[in-house]
């Protein structure tokens, strides 16, 4: 008969701070929380002043004063390599990075020119002369681990983790999340390379991207107000990035993080041209030869959307004496109590008031909290959506945005072909209650119209759908219902053609036409056991997967190499398999796509595999 209570446990409720941005100017105020909108408008905005953008910090993120070097590692999401890279290999003489657009180059520990092999270990850098007479030419000390590096014509940049704590004490500064130093060698001589430009950016390795001479490093890191802006080091000389030069989603944020990408022209390194956006923890950056796209996740929390309701309907059933305490409570200034801790106060007001309720009165209205969270809920296609900003790599200003329901699995659900931006994304079923409020059956709706707000439009099982945007980011066609109940294991856009692959006990290998963006076609499927990871061209008709092997119920066995036949695409084949004996058997190219390597001329392909035995605790097999 308490069923209320549950609501209130305030060991059990912490609210996450999600207001919507338009109010960030507001100091010192309550920001009462709202939920993302499925129509809502994700046009950026501009911070206009420092002090708006410290507004905006306490609002969505708490405390926001941690302060010492802490270091965030960051996931570095992968992507599938385009159609024209697959045959990079044989063009150039010697193996180059597996990179997901041809002409942009991505950040590796191992390089080479052709005449020279470049290789990080941890701190070191080895640069090795190639061929028949292989030798180490020099060895670099780097001082601190590397992430990857660049390497163009006698121009060699190296970017890492930097965290000295004595060098930040020295200058007086502690950055609120670690640094990454970048280091621009000339190479003029190869046995005697000699750093010609240093800098130190704040954040955590994200992406990087080579496009011509122009570096481009995404920098992930979490804005404090003590420290708004992140600082950028040239050299001796400190500065910060303009507020200016940050844009956010006017969307609700549970944990706000800066996603700073630094442009650098690393022939003729000089100031560094820097944009940042406020983002959520999930994103995905991918970078065509013309544009960048970052994309955010944005989740929808059933249990909040409940707590909004509650605290709708219980508040002004409250006293005089109830509602004096909590006007005091948000009036309280933000640096005295934050954003969360102002909602845990005030539901605990609620969780007294409600423990005196009679049990019809409190049955009563959980009923109208169910009620009205349901009708709210279903309004959500999806728990998850995916907010994009499309950004000029040359003005670095976003140029246009959108919002599509579901999440984006990788950097591999994205692809820019003809000025059209084709994205894969995977829907969440709402598990509050189970299905929609009515479900509908076949009638006649000319004799039996059915309110709006009772036809749900949300999924109700995992789907996957694909989603063709203008240069305006407009939906220009979207395709759903893919695999129902199945989640998006790798996918491959090749020309005017998308390779997929779902899984859950079979491996659905799809084939979808794109060639007019306005009316995407799936073409074909083969069902078999098991999944690929990655995809990767061998030639027009065939392709080829990394995963792994499984049974007819989706228990997962050991590593999996497929060819896949689409000359007929309406019917794919596997042509040819390898299964490793293994069960524990995998790669990393599974989700690491610069650790495939395959040269088409001399019909090679090279992967890293492992494979540990679970009995004898060791590794059974690694090369």
């Amino acid at each position: 008969q308490h069923l209320l209570l549950a609501i209130f446990v305030i060991g059990i409720t912490i609210f996450a701070c999600t207001q919507q941005v338009q109010q960030v100017d507001v100091e010192g105020t309550y920001q009462p929380k709202s939920t993302f909108e499925p129509d809502q408008d994700v046009t950026t905005r501009m911070f206009r002043s420092e002090e708006e953008f410290k507004a905006f910090i306490q609002s969505n993120d708490g405390y926001g004063y941690a302060d010492g070097l802490m270091m965030r590692e960051a996931a570095v999401a992968v992507a599938a390599p385009t159609a024209a890279q697959a045959d990079g290999v044989a063009k150039a003489g010697y193996s180059t990075t597996n990179n997901q657009v041809a002409a942009v180059d991505e950040g590796d520990i191992i390089k080479t020119d052709g005449k020279y092999v470049y290789t990080i270990t941890d701190r070191t850098l080895f640069i090795v002369k190639a061929g028949t007479d292989a030798s180490i030419t020099a060895t670099v000390d780097l001082e601190h681990p590397a992430n990857g590096m660049f390497i163009k014509d006698d121009t060699l940049v190296v970017f890492g983790s930097f965290s000295d704590y004595e060098y930040f004490k020295k200058i007086g500064f502690l950055p609120n999340n670690g640094a990454t130093y970048i280091k621009v060698f000339d190479l003029g001589d190869r046995s005697n390379p000699k750093v010609v430009k240093e800098y130190k950016l704040e954040g955590s390795y994200f992406q990087s991207r080579l496009y011509e001479d122009q570096m481009y490093l995404a920098l992930v890191s979490s804005p404090t107000v003590r420290n708004p802006l992140p600082f950028i080091i040239e050299g001796d000389t400190k500065r910060t990035m303009a507020v200016t030069d940050i844009a956010y989603f006017p969307v609700p944020y549970t944990s706000t993080q800066l996603l700073a990408i630094h442009k650098i022209d690393i022939m003729n390194p000089g100031d560094v041209s820097s944009r940042a956006i406020t983002v959520e923890w999930d994103n995905k950056l991918y970078m065509s030869e013309d544009n960048i796209y970052v994309a955010s996740t944005e989740h929808i929390n059933e249990w909040e959307v409940s707590q909004d309701v509650t605290a709708e309907l219980v508040e002004p059933m409250l006293g005089a004496e109830d509602r004096a305490l909590i006007q005091k409570i948000k009036e309280t200034d933000d640096l005295v109590l934050t954003q969360d801790e102002k909602r845990s106060k005030i539901q605990q007001v609620y969780n007294m008031y409600v423990q005196y309720l009679a049990a019809e009165e409190q049955q009563d209205l959980q009923e109208k909290i169910d009620a009205e969270t349901k009708k709210r809920i279903e309004k959500y296609e999806s728990t998850t959506y995916s907010v994009i900003a499309k950004i000029d790599p040359v003005s670095m200003d976003v140029t246009a945005t959108a919002q599509v329901p579901g999440t984006l699995y990788s950097q591999f659900a994205m692809d820019e072909h003809n000025d059209v931006l084709r994205v894969v994304t995977t829907l969440q079923p709402s598990n509050w209650w189970g299905g929609p409020i009515v479900r509908m059956a076949k009638t006649d709706m000319a004799e039996a119209e059915v309110a709006p707000e009772t036809i749900s439009a949300r999924v109700t099982q995992v789907e996957n759908r694909i989603y063709t945007l203008d240069s305006q980011l407009k939906v220009i066609d979207t395709l759903k219902g893919i695999a129902p109940g199945e989640q998006v294991f790798s996918a491959r856009f090749i020309g005017d053609r998308l390779y997929l692959v779902t899984f859950k006990q079979v491996d659905p290998f799809f084939v979808f036409d794109l060639a007019n963006p306005a009316d995407i076609k799936e073409l074909g499927q083969l069902k078999i056991p098991g999944f690929s990871r990655y995809l990767h061209p061998y030639s027009d008709n065939v392709i080829i997967g990394i995963g792994r092997e499984a049974t007819v119920l989706g228990r997962q066995q050991g590593l999996k190499i497929s060819l896949f036949d689409v000359s007929d695409v309406t019917k794919p084949r596997e042509i040819a398999k390898f299964v490793a004996k293994d069960d524990n058997a995998q790669s990393t190219a599974e989700w690491e796509h610069k650790a495939f390597l395959f040269d088409k001329e001399k019909e090679l392909l090279v992967i890293p595999a492992y494979s540990f035995d679970w009995q004898t605790d060791k590794q059974s097999y690694n090369g």
